[in-house]
């Protein structure tokens, strides 16, 4: 009975092969890619994949799962999962970690929802930032005519409508028209 247990990196993944019923273990590289992810767990055949949540476990779950293995994803915010007492940590050492503490039953995990959940996340995640940034342009807009003085912007709403745009597109120049320096507002 063994256990996968992969330290997840950008470009490479270290893992440890640990045996839970008498602590062996070895480790290894491998590229993270999926391919080379998919190929490394079927090699070696583990009961258990083993790795920390980040912006990669996702895909890496759908593989282990889709080959019919169990996975544990660590939480690494709990305190179990904290370093400040050690002195010495590398990837070699995180995948060890992660292998022993999923045998003992004492891995903090997280639940990584399957794609279609993450993928309407990542979507409902990215328009409520297109809409931050789309307040915070407005704001910067209502700001320039404040600065210049100009107190007739049109209030609320108002001012994203047919007619306030319009009246926005009159204050408005091309920065190849604006001949005068203190007229750059306009741009």
């Amino acid at each position: 009975m063994n256990t996968l247990a992969l330290d997840l990196g950008k470009y490479n993944t270290v893992f440890c092969d640990y045996n839970f019923v008498n602590g062996e273990h070895e480790f290894g590289k491998v590229k993270t890619t999926p391919q080379k992810i998919h190929d490394l767990i079927v090699e070696k055949e583990p009961q258990t994949v083993v790795l920390e949540v980040c912006n990669i476990a996702g895909w890496v779950v759908d593989i282990a799962k889709t080959l019919g293995k169990e996975t544990e994803t660590a939480n690494t915010m709990h305190d179990a999962w904290r370093w400040k007492n050690v002195k010495k940590k590398n990837d070699r050492e995180d995948a060890l970690k992660l292998a022993k503490l999923s045998a003992m039953n004492q891995l903090p995990t997280v639940h990584i929802p399957n794609k279609q959940v993450r993928e309407k996340r990542a979507l409902i995640t990215y328009r409520r930032r297109l809409v931050k940034y789309g307040r915070g342009i407005k704001n910067a807009l209502r700001a320039i005519f404040s600065r210049e003085g100009i107190t007739t912007v049109p209030k609320g709403k108002k001012a994203w409508s047919k007619t306030g745009l319009r009246w926005l597109r009159t204050h408005a120049k091309p920065l190849e028209e604006i001949t005068d320096i203190n007229q750059l507002w306009r741009g």
